[in-house]
């Protein structure tokens, strides 16, 4: 059926029917589900799309089979020229595919993919956003230590400069009165932490302070063999659960006694 209206010429403002034999998938088109199968519907749907974009109705009918309908034989007849030896289709159709696996691939592109508008500070912190290394980064972790490493790497977190900026926040000054609390002063600067960033300081001398490097992220000047340094990562997903302070609640009036935690 997809081939057929797409072996039509290039039609405008015309009535295309579709006749078929087919009761099964007529009834798909004009109900359709997501379900595990192949892909040819979603073929039939494109093929239909193009030819509406160009001003054409295209309406789909079943008949019944029957020896005596001419219609039927001359497509059956077609059918069989098309499979004799020696003939080759104008256009290959695609192997079969679950039609569950092509959407769960899609959605996966959509959430890999960083609009231009959006995502400064992700990609800020990330060049090498989209990547496979984000599975490395977030896989088979906690919900809870997944959701303040992606705090952190969004810049949407509880810290008081994002939530100034939303509305949710009277200031965007940290308790300690020193500067804003964005993500690299919670992380490298206020004076409220200093003895649970212990662990951190002593993953690197090189990279103390580096945000993407402690993140998980690719610098600008990393080179083409960069890859997440997990020990760093680790590191910092054990400081922000010490400090309890991305933990979706009010900050703490006083910040809780440094806790060793056995390696993640």
């Amino acid at each position: 059926m997809a081939y057929a209206l797409r072996s039509l010429p290039m039609i405008r403002d015309r009535n295309v029917a579709v006749v078929t034999s087919n009761k099964a998938a007529v009834l798909s088109l004009g109900n359709p589900r997501q379900q595990s199968g192949q892909e040819y519907m979603q073929l039939i749907y494109e093929a239909i799309e193009k030819l509406r974009e160009k001003g054409n109705r295209v309406a789909i009918e079943w008949i019944p089979g029957s020896d005596d309908n001419e219609l039927l034989k001359l497509a059956k007849g077609e059918a069989r020229e098309a499979t004799k030896d020696g003939a080759v289709p104008q256009k290959q159709f695609p192997r079969m595919r679950s039609t569950t696996f092509n959407i769960e691939r899609r959605k996966l592109k959509a959430e890999r993919y960083i609009p231009e508008k959006v995502g400064k500070h992700s990609k800020r912190i990330d060049a090498a956003l989209p990547g496979e290394h984000t599975v490395l980064l977030y896989d088979e972790r906690p919900w809870k230590e997944r959701n303040a490493l992606a705090q952190l790497r969004t810049g949407m977190s509880a810290l008081k400069n994002y939530l100034y900026q939303i509305k949710q926040s009277a200031s965007d000054q940290c308790d300690c009165g020193a500067e804003r609390e964005t993500v690299a002063h919670f992380l490298f600067r206020c004076t409220k932490w200093t003895m649970h960033r212990k662990e951190m300081l002593q993953c690197t001398e090189k990279h103390r302070g580096n945000t993407s490097f402690y993140l998980g992220g690719k610098s600008p000047m990393d080179g083409t063999k960069w890859k997440p340094n997990m020990a760093a990562v680790r590191a910092t997903i054990r400081f922000v659960k010490a400090t309890g302070r991305l933990d979706n609640q009010r900050p703490h009036p006083h910040p809780p006694k440094p806790t060793f935690s056995p390696p993640i």
